[in-house]
């Protein structure tokens, strides 16, 4: 199998037509196509062109057919997955695990916020009954 036929497996597998693949790598139009026929090769500013978009993509196996379409994912020192978290321009790489953890510490902030915002309510709620009784 060619490097382009490669890539094309790849284009398929994440259901894209090539020129929508073209426009998402920034390459130009016909790009995929031109190769497909063999009229040229694929250069190596193309191919990080692709591995900067599709990160997923094994790069390895675009050039060489061997190993994996996908990469696996990358993990920490305890073998568990590093998930990418993009803010902004920031970029933070943290394991499920400790997504999961800062999640549920947010969680437990925000049901004390909703409870002190309950308590406020009852409190105005309890004036406003007194000051119409009052009047």
């Amino acid at each position: 199998m060619r490097l382009i036929d490669r890539l094309q497996k790849f284009v398929d597998f994440k259901n894209l037509s090539p020129h929508a693949f073209e426009l998402e790598c920034r390459i130009s139009n016909g790009y995929i196509s031109k190769q497909t026929k063999g009229k040229g090769g694929i250069g190596g500013e193309i191919l990080l062109k692709i591995g900067e978009k599709f990160k997923e993509l094994n790069l390895m196996w675009v050039l060489t057919g061997e190993g994996e379409m996908i990469s696996p994912p990358p993990s920490n020192k305890n073998g568990l997955p590093v998930l990418e978290m993009q803010e902004g321009e920031h970029v933070y790489l943290s394991s499920r695990q400790e997504i999961i953890q800062l999640l549920k510490e947010k969680i437990v902030l925000l049901e004390g916020t909703i409870a002190d915002k309950d308590k406020i309510i009852a409190m105005l709620e309890g004036s406003i009954k007194i000051s119409g009784v009052v009047d």
